[in-house]
């Protein structure tokens, strides 16, 4: 059935008339001149009048038919295909609207977004249902609903939910709003069921898996789903930042950052001298260009100077585009003043590199003076007296046979009020006088100690190893997987078992191979205490010479002085879960969103550890994190929350695949964001024709003017 959007514009045929009458008025009767002498041409002359005649029709019949082709391409026709929508015309039905609101509908055009053209399109369907229809509207960039709705028959109720959604920041999922709608339909009465999917139909929102098992589903709980691709069936270009990655190298007086940028280009043309900017706590520091081929990428390396001791927030941005919410990433840096770390050796050597400290002092600052913020002090037992430990934020004691009272004392004070002591044992611990003198410190008290030196595999005193103990730890979190698998290549050929009995606030960050207990941390008051079943030099293991022996006490140092993960904040993506260890005074924080929505957060214990955690990571930007409305040096002043890129690639699903998909359920696919409410909800699949005839009227008036030249 042919039908056109424009039907008042067919009044234009009318114009066909014009060169008729034209034709009609030139029509003449020649005047007749008789002369005997030409007589002889008379036949002649009637030859050529014939030809001109016939070439008078062919232009008359052209160009009538230029006006009327016109006329109708003006009305824009188009062929309908009901597809079995008319029996369902009369009859009750439940439908569910699933809008697209993920961050690619922000998509725009020269005139509106898609998402604009979704809620238009949502609003004409509602309005075309008729009084005993019910439908419910949901939407698809939420892996799950929070509230499952209800069918309503209230129009007004259903537009106005229509009229307060936005686009939101999170990707498509198209297969678990399906699974919403299969469950509201599965309660309906009515006989027909239908699902009205409006979407940009790009492929990143469909789990090709899920159809496996939600075909059968839907095929058994729907009657029919009709597709609308708001894109009009056309390739959708773009071009996002996809990866960021901040570094910090400390120098005496500045940091040097730089960041590592990645641009991807999601369109089949190559782009030149793309210009990115980089700014630094609001003002530009640096920009440079990038040249991508079709679907390519390219990264660059963006170096500045940065003031130490503060948080940084920074952003990168590239030129708009037609989706530009993915043209700005967001990133922090966190420059930290020094972590002033005393080293006690309890058992120094004239060869330094039998020291106990040895391994310990060049994995905290390894190199050049300043490459590390961890700046260590050695001392001696015998020299502890002139030390005061209030200067210093960690203390490692290392196989130390025995410390003076007054120091045992200025240790309590020290650990009471924030500092961190850390316990490395060995063959001149006591484990006697550990359990009496130090055991307010000790996580467990020490039992004895065991040697492992068995030669052969079959032997059943093999060296130990050690494994991260589960939950995972703070501390392990952010070394790499390759670090954290390295672990169990460490030798340890003696250890101290410990009393299985826990003392005060305790948890394992390591253990050996055994699951005999190596890294046991202790919360005392607001500050800390670690215990090393083993030795801190080659005495009774070979982990000082492995590879993830520095980012591991290095990485111990930065969460006892409470800057864990400080060079550079891991980014959230958008509606991730931000979480941070609670200090052990600490009642509440505030966090405040990019839009100035402040939210009090209090501790929870998850997994046996106390912890603050944040979920409202709704958009993307800084989150503000403040005590008592001030930053805390616990913690950073800023997270940075950024959008997941896998949403930037525009790339469509297949027409012809989503049918695959779905094989065997009644589908209709539409590409036209125009008048779709009552067609689409009639099923009506229509063929635009307005196209091909305006070709027609192109052809027609090529052939009338080479005719009217001859």
């Amino acid at each position: 059935m042919i039908s056109f959007f424009n039907p008042l514009l067919l009044l234009g045929i009318l114009g066909a008339g014009i060169p008729i009458i034209i034709h009609l008025i030139n029509k003449k009767k020649a005047i007749s001149h008789k002369f005997a002498a030409i007589d002889f041409i008379l036949q002649t002359e009637k030859r050529i009048s014939v030809k001109f005649k016939l070439r008078q029709l062919i232009l008359l019949i052209l160009r009538t038919c230029l006006i009327i082709f016109l006329a109708i391409a003006l009305a824009r026709p188009f062929l309908k295909n009901f597809g079995g929508g008319v029996a369902e015309k009369n009859t009750p039905t439940s439908n569910v609207i699933i809008i697209d609101n993920s961050y690619s509908m922000q998509y725009a055009d020269s005139h509106e977004t898609l998402f604009t053209y979704a809620k238009n399109t949502a609003r004409e369907i509602i309005n075309n249902l008729t009084k005993d229809d019910e439908a419910a509207v949901i939407t698809c960039s939420n892996k799950t609903l929070p509230v499952i709705p209800e069918l309503d028959y209230d129009k007004k109720h259903l537009l106005d939910f229509v009229e307060q959604l936005q686009p939101g920041f999170a990707t498509t999922s198209v297969t678990p709003a399906l699974d919403a709608a299969i469950e509201i339909l599965t309660s309906a009465k009515t006989p027909v069921k239908r699902i009205f999917l409006i979407t940009d139909l790009t492929r990143n929102g469909w789990d090709v898996q899920w159809f496996r098992s939600g075909n059968e589903k839907l095929r058994n709980h729907v009657s029919r789903i009709h597709i609308i691709d708001l894109s009009g069936g056309k390739p959708l270009k773009n071009i996002a930042i996809t990866h960021l990655e901040p570094k910090l190298e400390l120098s005496e007086r500045n940091g040097e950052g730089n960041i590592q940028v990645t641009v991807s280009n999601f369109s089949s043309a190559p782009v030149r001298n793309l210009m990115a900017q980089v700014f630094i706590d609001q003002k530009k520091v640096t920009q440079g260009f990038f040249n991508m081929d079709a679907h390519g990428s390219e990264t660059k390396e963006f170096s500045f100077t940065l003031e130490k001791g503060k948080d940084h927030s920074g952003w990168i941005e590239i030129p708009g585009d037609n989706l530009t919410v993915d043209n700005k990433r967001y990133f922090t840096i966190h420059a930290t003043n020094k972590i002033n770390v005393l080293l006690v050796d309890g058992d120094p050597k004239t060869n330094i590199y039998e020291s106990e400290t040895f391994y310990l002092e060049k994995a905290l600052n390894p190199g050049r003076e300043h490459s590390s913020p961890i700046k260590p002090t050695v001392c001696s037992i015998q020299e502890i007296n002139n030390i005061l430990f209030a200067n210093f934020s960690i203390i490692f004691l290392c196989n130390v046979e025995t410390i003076p009272y007054e120091k045992i004392r200025e240790l309590e004070t020290f650990v009471k009020d924030g500092g961190a002591v850390i316990f490395s044992l060995g063959n001149k611990v006591d484990a006697n006088y550990y359990n009496t003198s130090l055991s307010e410190f000790l996580p467990h008290r020490l039992h004895t100690t065991r040697t492992f030196s068995g030669n052969s595999p079959l032997s059943e005193e093999q060296p130990l190893s050690l494994k991260p103990a589960e939950p995972i730890h703070p501390v392990l979190r952010i070394l790499s997987e390759a670090d954290r698998t390295a672990l169990s290549s460490a030798k340890f050929y003696r250890i101290f078992y410990v009393d299985p009995k826990v003392q005060g606030m305790s948890k394992t960050i390591l253990s050996f191979s055994d699951e005999t207990p190596a890294f046991i941390e202790r919360q005392i008051e607001r500050g800390r205490c670690i215990l090393f079943t083993s030795t801190m030099d080659r005495d009774w293991t070979d982990m000082p010479i492995k590879p993830f022996f520095l980012p591991l006490v290095q990485q111990l140092c930065r969460y006892l002085s409470g800057g864990a993960g400080e060079e550079g904040q891991n980014e959230i993506i958008v509606k991730q879960e931000w979480q941070s260890p609670c200090p052990y005074d600490m009642e509440k924080i505030e966090i405040t969103n990019p839009e100035g929505t402040k939210t009090i957060v209090q501790p929870q214990l998850t997994n046996n550890e106390k912890s603050f955690l944040y979920s409202e990571t709704y958009m993307p930007g800084f989150y503000a994190i403040t005590i008592d409305g001030k930053p805390h040096p616990q913690f950073p002043s800023y997270f940075p929350v950024n959008l997941d890129t896998v949403e930037s690639n525009l790339d469509k699903i297949e027409q012809k695949e989503l049918t695959a998909l779905m094989g065997g359920i009644n589908v209709t696919i539409t590409t036209s964001r125009e008048s779709e409410g009552r067609e689409v909800l009639l099923g009506e699949a229509r063929k635009t024709l307005w196209g091909t005839i305006l070709f027609l009227t192109l052809c027609i008036l090529c052939i009338e003017s080479f005719i009217s030249r001859k």
